[in-house]
């Protein structure tokens, strides 16, 4: 039975469950105190509220999709006893050989810049500069430059750093910075790599009103965003040879055209990324790889 961690109004892991049958178990992070959980030096069961179990016995796979993404109101010691626990659980079935997925804190143990140094063996990555106290930031000057976010954390007073262009001879100091070069760009170019397969979209730029997709994603209704593209043998052994030295089997990556031309410049890897919104109606293979990449746990 596979393990699905998440939280309980997560549209991707609605459709996972509905692909992947009956042989599911779903613990929903935010409704916690509904569930039972014993967790012993010998081995752990899980009960939902519906009684149905799922044991170290009869796990065959664990995935951990977006769980700590999910709020609860419980007091901050509270939450972080059960968010240890959780981490746990998926731990033990990571020593096991049997989690799917990047682990929790990828991220935390590679980031966007040592990411970019080993994509630039495969593709073209921009100018790009993380920097205390604006040190080498001189270096930028003269040239377009995009401010982005490593972190994607909010503010406290929750605002977020989309990508946004500024001058470098005008930032603050006091700030950390992530800066790029900016890539006068015709088209976003997003890839979605599962099992070893490569699922090129596009989205023209045509119409943005600033620098960010993200920033103009339509989340209110089903609408086909992106067009599915095609890249080649060459670029999809890249986008495999990249994913095998990042320890990876799941995850998207980002780039951009070169203004109208074919040429694609690599931005980031996300090794938890969306990638519904690519294909909302099922039509191109993404739900299907993912479920029979889970079920070859």
């Amino acid at each position: 039975m596979l393990l699905l961690f998440s939280g309980s109004y997560d549209g991707t892991v609605d459709r996972i469950v509905l692909s992947y049958g009956d042989d599911v178990f779903r613990f929903n992070y935010d409704l916690w105190q509904e569930y039972d959980l014993s967790f012993t030096e010998h081995g752990w069961i899980i009960r939902n509220p519906a009684g149905r179990e799922i044991t170290s016995e009869t796990v065959t796979g664990a995935y951990w999709w977006k769980a700590f993404a999910f709020f609860t109101q419980d007091d901050k010691y509270v939450k972080a006893e059960v968010k240890y626990t959780l981490r746990d659980v998926y731990g033990w079935c990571q020593v096991r050989g049997i989690a799917k997925g990047n682990s929790i804190d990828y991220h935390n143990k590679l980031g966007k810049m040592t990411i970019l140094g080993l994509a630039r063996e495969y593709f073209s990555v921009p100018d790009t500069l993380v920097t205390f106290r604006k040190f080498n930031a001189s270096r930028l000057e003269g040239s377009q430059v995009v401010a982005k976010s490593l972190a994607s954390e909010l503010s406290d007073s929750k605002g977020a750093l989309m990508t946004t262009q500024v001058n470098v001879a005008e930032i603050d100091p006091s700030f950390p910075w992530y800066l790029q070069s900016k890539i006068d760009s015709a088209w976003d170019v997003t890839v979605f790599f599962c099992n070893g397969q490569s699922f090129p979209f596009r989205r023209s730029r045509a119409g943005l009103s600033g620098l960010d997709w993200r920033a103009e994603q339509n989340f209110e209704t089903l609408v086909e965003e992106w067009e599915p593209m095609a890249l080649g043998n060459t670029f999809a052994n890249k986008i495999l040879n990249l994913s095998n030295k990042l320890g990876v089997e799941f995850g998207r990556y980002d780039f951009m055209t070169v203004g109208d031309t074919d040429d694609l410049v690599f931005l980031e890897f996300n090794a938890n990324g969306q990638w519904v919104f690519l294909d909302p109606f099922d039509k191109h293979g993404l739900l299907d790889c993912v479920t029979n990449w889970l079920r070859s746990a």
